[in-house]
C-alpha cells in the first residue's frame, strides 16, 4: 500500500513516542497520527466493502458512505495541520491498523476490529480536546466534530451484530 505523503514505520517496528501534548511539536504528533489513522479508516471502509459478500448490502453501502466521511477527517486534520505549518513527514507512523484490519477473515471480525479501533481513537480525541481547548479552540473543534461523528461509526457493529464499546 501506498502511503505518500507519510512516513510507514516498517512492520515489526515502534512508531517514535509523541512529544509532550503541551507543545507544537506534540500537537503535531498526535494531528499526524490521527490524519494516518483517518486515511487507513478511509481505505479499509472501501476495502471492506469491495471484499466481504458476508454481510448485509446496506453494511456495505454504510462503509461507502463512512469511507467518505472518513476522507473528511483526514481533510480536515491535514487542512489545520497546514494551517499551523505541521509536517507530515517529520515523524513515521505506524500502519498497525490497516494490517490488522487486512488480517479479518470475516465481514463480521472487520466491523467488530474497526469499530473497536474508532472507539479508541474517539477516546483518544475527547482527551486531545480536553488538553488544547483552551489553548488552540480551531484545533479542539475539528476533533470535537470528528469525536462527534466517529459515535456513527461506532454504532454500525451494534446495529449489525449487537457490539457496544
Amino acid at each position: 500500500m501506498n502511503w505518500d505523503p507519510f512516513l510507514v514505520c516498517q512492520p515489526n517496528e515502534n512508531p517514535p513516542k509523541p512529544r509532550d501534548i503541551h507543545s507544537q511539536e506534540g500537537l503535531g504528533d498526535r494531528m499526524r497520527s490521527a490524519a494516518f489513522a483517518e486515511l487507513q479508516a478511509t481505505r479499509a471502509f472501501e476495502w471492506a466493502s469491495e471484499h466481504f459478500n458476508d454481510v448485509p448490502q446496506e453494511l456495505k453501502d454504510d462503509w461507502v458512505r463512512l469511507s467518505k466521511v472518513e476522507q473528511e477527517h483526514l481533510d480536515a486534520i491535514l487542512n489545520r495541520m497546514d494551517e499551523l505549518g505541521i509536517s507530515l513527514t517529520e515523524k513515521p507512523v505506524s500502519s498497525r491498523l490497516w494490517d490488522s484490519l487486512m488480517q479479518c477473515k470475516t465481514g463480521k471480525e472487520f466491523c467488530l476490529f474497526i469499530s473497536s479501533a474508532e472507539e479508541r481513537g474517539r477516546q483518544a480525541g475527547v482527551k486531545l480536546c480536553q488538553f488544547i481547548k483552551k489553548k488552540d479552540p480551531v484545533t479542539a473543534a475539528v476533533f470535537e466534530k470528528i469525536v462527534e461523528e466517529e459515535v456513527e461509526h461506532i454504532a454500525l457493529a451494534e446495529k449489525y451484530y449487537g457490539w457496544k464499546p
